[in-house]
């Protein structure tokens, strides 16, 4: 079974200073796992998120990707391992059109060919096909979201970071995004980190509960959700 673990993270820790942002922190992902991330703000599952993708450099711990030490990496090292990594800020091309965006995205490493075939699979894998010719800058955020995955997914990640994909989305959007997760997650794994709950509960199957810069518990979605200490944590809120 060990050859089923792609990311590993042992005794990590992460200090600003004198707070432990990150203290000892161990975790492992398997092959297209679905993972979520969750706990109260200054839990410390940003500050993971953020070492995981090059972002920060732990001040102690190991990180491993596929078998190969990550720790120091820069996110563009780490991407040309095969990890798509979106964050909260905007990484598009506001001038351009959808397509435009996906297609610069896709030729990287690709021929002309390739890349048009990877930008006709992303938009009929994202539901953006009717937004093709559209100019980034007149979208609404939920759509904006999607030409954002769909840009992530143009280099065809084995593995997708995502930073609060639910954020700001109307409950028709999220409906559309857990239906593009799913379908990413047959062919590639993602950990996600995400403050709403009920769409946690709906995509994932193992969450990671993080408090005091510390893993909490690491189960099934349902032991997460019925767990009394994740329950003080989020002071009584319903899961």
């Amino acid at each position: 079974m060990a050859s089923l673990v792609e990311l590993e993270a042992n005794q990590l820790c992460m200090h600003f200073g004198g707070v432990r942002a990150l203290d000892n922190v161990n975790f492992t992902l398997r092959r297209q796992e679905l993972r979520c991330l969750i706990g109260p703000n200054g839990a410390g599952k940003s500050t993971f998120f953020k070492c995981l993708a090059g972002m920060l450099n732990p001040t102690s711990g190991e990180i491993r990707i596929r078998g190969q030490h990550t720790n120091g990496w820069h996110p563009h090292q780490i991407a040309r391992l095969g990890i798509g990594i979106k964050t909260q800020v905007p990484s598009v091309m506001n001038s351009l059109s959808v397509r435009e965006n996906l297609w610069l995205a896709a030729v990287r490493g690709n021929s002309t060919k390739q890349a048009d075939n990877i930008v006709a699979q992303i938009m009929d894998q994202v539901s953006i096909a009717e937004l093709s010719s559209q100019s980034v800058e007149t979208l609404a955020h939920g759509k904006r979201q999607l030409v954002e995955l769909g840009i992530v997914l143009a280099g065809q990640p084995w593995l997708i970071l995502l930073d609060e994909p639910a954020a700001g989305l109307t409950a028709e959007e999220v409906d559309r995004m857990i239906d593009v997760i799913r379908e990413i997650n047959r062919h590639a794994a993602l950990i996600i980190v995400e403050h709403d709950m009920h769409f946690v509960r709906r995509i994932a199957e193992q969450v990671t509960v993080f408090n005091q810069g510390q893993v909490l518990i690491d189960s099934n979605v349902d032991e997460v959700m019925n767990n009394q200490a994740v329950r003080d944590v989020y002071l009584g809120k319903s899961l």
